[in-house]
Formats: structure tokens, C-alpha cells, sequence
């Protein structure tokens, strides 16, 4: 976690005395594709920029299986979820589940590693260090996480053919 990701949405407050949202507060959140983040709270604006993949990872939640019903892990498998329904949204060249698969098997083994061209594994690694500060994952439950959603990309691919998980995770993430 990074607490100056944490501070700046909280307000400067520690996260475990930080007021509960009653539905009046906003709070809006703008990430660049570089990492840079602007946190706009009633206290103010601040930028920040996420640290890298590789000095977030935490303990972890001390968990003996990564399951996406399981409630800490929920906010992990939506933001690899969204981020996969966003860019397959994105131009005319959509997304393919075997391109799924492939920048999802390649983060499993390296989530940290060079994306090179690969605008979806770039876009994943920048959705992961948000989460990463704002949540105790290890580079464990990451891994476990990105492997999970992988074996269900093959799994619907052979289902419903090759769009099959994409439609699926669409209708599913409802975006």
C-alpha cells in the first residue's frame, strides 16, 4: 500500500480514523497513462505519481486461496476485469480472448515486467499499481489472481468460441 495515495484520498487522516463516506463526500480520481494521479477531495486537490509494480506489494491478506468471490479480493479481480472490458471498448481493433490469454499468462509469471507494446498489459500494470496502493496484495495473491482469470478466458474461449470471454466478462462487469 502507499500511504500517500491513502493520505491524499482520506484527506491526510489515518485510514483505520478516517470518517465514514455517507454519500456526500466526492471523491474523484484521474490516473494518466504515465502514473500520475490527481485526488480531488472537499480538503483540496493533490497530484501524485504511483510508485512502481514492484515496491507496492504488501503481506497480503493472509489468505489460503485467491477466490474473486472472496470479499478482499474483489476490488483485484474487477479492476483486471474493467480494464479488460475497457480496452477491448477502445477502436476498431478489438481484443481477442487469445491476446487475453497471452498478456494475462506473460503479467502471471511477471507482473511487473516490460509490457513493450502491449497497450493491454500497460493498461493492466497501471490499473494494478492503483490498486496495489490502496490494498495489502501480495505479488502471490497478484499472480494467483491474473492466473485465475486466464484459465477463465480458455475456459469460455472453448465454451463460446473466440470472443467468448470477452462478451462474457462484458456482460458480466456490465460496462
Amino acid at each position: 500500500m502507499d500511504p500517500d495515495v491513502i493520505s491524499a484520498i482520506t484527506g491526510g487522516s489515518d485510514p483505520s480514523q478516517a470518517p465514514a463516506l455517507d454519500g456526500k463526500v466526492t471523491i474523484q480520481l484521474r490516473v494518466d497513462d504515465s502514473g500520475r494521479i490527481e485526488v480531488n477531495t472537499p480538503q483540496g486537490a493533490r497530484e501524485l505519481t504511483l510508485r512502481p509494480l514492484a515496491e507496492l506489494y504488501g503481506a497480503g491478506t493472509g489468505r489460503p486461496t485467491i477466490d474473486p468471490e472472496d470479499e478482499p479480493f474483489i476490488p483485484l479481480f474487477l479492476a483486471i476485469e474493467q480494464t479488460i472490458v475497457r480496452e477491448d471498448q477502445k477502436g476498431p481493433a478489438r481484443l481477442t480472448d487469445g491476446g487475453v490469454a497471452l498478456t494475462l499468462d506473460r503479467l502471471a509469471m511477471n507482473p511487473e515486467g516490460d509490457p513493450g507494446i502491449d497497450p493491454l498489459a500497460r493498461h493492466l500494470q497501471l490499473e494494478l499499481r492503483l490498486q496495489l496502493s490502496l490494498n495489502d496484495y501480495s505479488r502471490q495473491e497478484v499472480r494467483g489472481a491474473l492466473r485465475k482469470i486466464g484459465k477463465s478466458v480458455v475456459r469460455h474461449t472453448r465454451l463460446a468460441g473466440p470472443r467468448g470471454y470477452l462478451s462474457f466478462i462484458r456482460e458480466y462487469v456490465g460496462m
